[in-house]
């Protein structure tokens, strides 16, 4: 359990979190990476990928702090 912002989060808190970042990457990727405009305008594709990878790096972070919450 963490109290860091005067809200008491639980287990259940950080697995929704990790669930939604999840779904919003899949979406991201099915939805935009994989649709014939980004497959033909690169650059674009390039930035909306970047993003993809912030996120992907935030849902590492977040599945970590979760693991060592269990601890």
């Amino acid at each position: 359990k963490s109290n860091k912002i005067g809200i008491e989060l639980d287990d259940y808190h950080y697995h929704e979190v990790v669930d939604r970042l999840g779904c919003i990457m899949d979406n991201v990727d099915r939805q935009l990476l994989q649709h014939p405009v980004l497959k033909l305008e690169t650059e674009v594709r390039d930035q909306v990928n970047a993003g993809l990878e912030e996120l992907w790096q935030a849902y590492n972070k977040i599945s970590q702090i979760h693991l060592d919450t269990k601890k």
